[in-house]
């Protein structure tokens, strides 16, 4: 573990998670991956890079099959290498990108979108082990899929009392504020580049005003502490060892798939809205002039196919996720 950065839950440590007690399910989420940065550049990696394609690499580093696709190689520079390629998943949706060096070395970089491609991560740290690759970046989100156990002011308050101290000094924090406008407003606590926790309300960025959906996201960088490729094995220790204020909510059930559920139930909420404010008089119109001939009309003349730019990168079976949320 990174010398007095991390430390995992001793059993001296008091704090208990908001469900010790209770015996039932919580509605937080087991700690997910959110984003990751990985760099190949030691002379195990360039050798297994040899005679491998970059989407090659990719598949047998991270087992996301044919999911994501990776790009054409340009010149265009990324995170200080001189060429890179974009990866795409079968959404269309961006997941991140390749960097690539003159002298051999590759970053690959997945974002959240990429992240969910990853069938599981224990798996990936292996194969970064015996190529003697490193993690450069990790986040590590926890969320609250109905805001029973915590929000922006948890946090708020949190810090107020000295709960993220480290060092003796506090971190700095900041909080940008939505003005009323229920789009969701997020708080920043640490510093980027370093370790930095972003707190925000995922449910109204999604378009759910109503939402109490929210999202601690944890972000660790590589460039000032050790970041093991141990902390894609045990995300929760890395995320409770960050800051002493996390510890009690390393305690979540729900997985990934819930999370995803969560998420397309907000985004499902704001499309009917946006149905009912924008073309419900006008639907409902339809429907009194043409009676039990409305149906078949609207499919012939207003349905057309595709998705919704809200649901563009949300990966599997989007009609029945929908379908589950509307009934």
């Amino acid at each position: 573990m990174p010398d007095g950065t991390f430390s995992p839950l001793g059993a001296g440590n008091s704090r208990q998670g908001p469900n010790s007690n209770t015996g039932q399910k919580s509605s937080l989420s087991a700690p997910i991956i959110d984003f990751c940065t990985v760099v190949l550049d030691s002379e195990k990696a360039r050798v297994y890079m040899r005679k491998r394609s970059p989407a090659q690499v990719l598949r047998d580093l991270f087992h996301v099959g044919q999911g994501i696709a990776v790009g054409a190689i340009t010149d265009k520079p990324f995170n200080f290498y001189p060429r890179s390629a974009v990866m795409v998943d079968d959404t269309g949706s961006v997941c991140g990108r390749i960097g690539f060096g003159d002298d051999g070395r590759m970053c690959i970089s997945l974002t959240g979108q990429g992240c969910q491609h990853v069938p599981h991560w224990p798996s990936v740290a292996d194969n970064l082990d015996f190529i003697d690759a490193r993690l450069s970046r990790c986040d590590i989100a926890v969320d609250d899929l109905t805001g029973e156990f915590f929000n922006l002011q948890t946090f708020r308050d949190l810090h107020t009392a000295g709960e993220f101290m480290c060092n003796g000094r506090p971190p700095s924090a900041s909080f940008v504020d939505d003005l009323g406008s229920n789009k969701g407003c997020s708080l920043y606590i640490g510093q980027k580049g370093h370790k930095q926790l972003n707190v925000y309300e995922k449910g109204k960025q999604l378009g759910d005003p109503d939402s109490l959906y929210t999202r601690c996201e944890l972000r660790l960088y590589a460039k000032r502490i050790d970041l093991p490729n141990d902390a894609l094995r045990n995300p929760g220790i890395y995320f409770a060892g960050a800051y002493p204020a996390l510890a009690a909510f390393v305690v979540g059930e729900a997985e990934r798939l819930q999370v995803k559920e969560q998420m397309v139930n907000a985004s499902a909420k704001a499309m009917v809205r946006f149905l009912r404010t924008q073309a419900g008089t006008a639907l409902h119109l339809v429907m009194d002039a043409l009676g039990d001939e409305a149906v078949e009309y609207l499919l012939k003349n207003v349905v057309r196919p595709g998705r919704p730019g809200r649901f563009k990168r949300t990966t599997g079976d989007l009609a029945s996720l929908v379908r589950t949320q509307l009934s």
